[in-house]
């Protein structure tokens, strides 16, 4: 790359590169690094955007030694069903849900390279669909339709029983 390049992707100024590329300065060696970079692999190390928060948010809390890599999270989201995953990838899963924010998805896949039919599978599949807080977020963002939490828990009662309940004049509680 030229001095004339440098300047103008780092915001650098030519006085300053000047002084760096005097051979008893102290950023010598940095200026010899950077006249001798390619100026596209400068242009798409600049352009591509690195996001960490990913990362942060699904290794909070866990020691070094359990965090979540890149390649587990891949691996994680490349299957279709909740419940065919390891204990691990379930974690990742409930972090996810949990904390990411459905706007963030198209980032996350682009990111980690996964499948949203994959990850809306593994939704649909999980405990999470009847989660308060996170379910109606979710479910608009997969658009599924959304599963009450209250209706799960009622039974619906035969209709042989509920005329034998009406002609007693019970109700079923």
């Amino acid at each position: 790359m030229t001095q004339a390049q440098i300047s103008k992707y780092l915001d650098i100024p030519c006085s300053t590169l000047n002084d760096w590329k005097k051979e008893d300065s102290n950023r010598n060696k940095l200026y010899q690094l950077l006249i001798n970079l390619e100026e596209k692999e400068v242009q798409n190390k600049l352009s591509k955007k690195t996001n960490h928060r990913f990362f942060h948010i699904l290794n909070r809390n866990i020691n070094n030694y359990s965090k979540f890599t890149a390649d587990d999270i891949r691996k994680a989201f490349d299957r279709k069903n909740y419940h065919e995953a390891t204990l691990k990838e379930q974690s990742i899963y409930s972090k996810f849900f949990k904390e990411l924010e459905p706007n963030e998805l198209d980032e996350f896949i682009k990111t980690f390279n996964v499948s949203k039919k994959n990850i809306k599978s593994i939704y649909a599949s999980s405990p999470f669909r009847t989660l308060k807080g996170v379910a109606k977020t979710w479910d608009r963002r997969f658009r599924l339709k959304h599963i009450d939490s209250n209706t799960e828990n009622k039974k619906s009662i035969p209709s042989a029983l509920q005329n034998i309940l009406n002609r007693k004049n019970l109700t079923h509680v």
